[in-house]
């Protein structure tokens, strides 16, 4: 196998530590989704591209592919 990109093994070591702690699969989901929010839309996101109205754009859009994430990772923590 080859090796996974740091990223990639985040998210791996996210699950890995909820069920090695006994934690539920649901659990380890939800961390593991939180570890992806954070790299694929990270909190801090900020565009550069020059354009204000492109640039506010794409950091709304971030913040709500983030939102549309970690909303399903409070609702596996939930139930």
């Amino acid at each position: 196998m080859t090796d996974l990109s740091h990223k990639a093994q985040a998210i791996i070591d996210a699950a890995d530590k909820v069920f090695s702690n006994g934690g539920r699969i649901r659990d380890g989901f939800a961390s593991a989704l939180r570890v992806l929010a954070d790299n694929v839309a990270p909190d801090d996101y900020k565009c550069f591209y020059g354009d204000r109205e492109y640039d506010a754009g794409m950091e709304g859009r971030n913040d709500e592919i983030r939102e549309a994430i970690l909303s399903i990772a409070t609702e596996l923590e939930a139930n």
